[in-house]
């Protein structure tokens, strides 16, 4: 009986500490909490209002994630050059938590499959030119598409 109580004494912890870590599990990963902080950056820049300025914007989704992201991070760039000092701040926060999920995606597809370049994605300057509205639009988009 000693045994049966020490074999039913380790399942119990055996449970408890599966439990225990399941729990955890409900945080979210650093993926998505850039990801997360990216989107709520990009919603303070929505009153933007620059008609003047034109992005490349992709309407891609989940095949090309990848050059769709490297995309918007060049397109970032051209709105850093004309955005006022107080959305400047948010502008380089998204791009900092971007580049991070670009180059950890880069990793995972590299290793996931040697020939990712897919030949059919888009390069960035073959998307449709856009205003700012409609480009933050998109971008807002393909961000909540990569958080499911």
């Amino acid at each position: 009986t000693m045994c049966k109580v020490l074999i039913f004494g380790c399942i119990a912890a055996v449970i408890l500490m599966t439990a225990a870590y399941g729990a955890s599990l409900g945080k979210p990963t650093p993926k998505q909490q850039r990801l997360e902080a990216s989107i709520t950056d990009l919603e303070l820049l929505k009153h933007i209002d620059n008609n003047f300025l034109d992005f490349y914007t992709p309407n891609d989704k989940r095949e090309c994630n990848h050059t769709t992201l490297a995309c918007f991070l060049k397109e970032l760039n051209v709105l850093k050059q004309d955005v006022e000092e107080e959305d400047m701040r948010h502008v380089i926060n998204i791009e900092k938590n971007l580049e991070e999920s670009y180059h950890q995606s880069m990793k995972f597809s590299v290793l996931q499959d040697p020939d990712f370049s897919n030949p059919t994605c888009k390069k960035c300057e073959s998307n449709e030119k856009k205003k700012f509205a409609e480009f933050h639009r998109e971008m807002t988009s393909f961000l909540q598409s990569m958080q499911k």
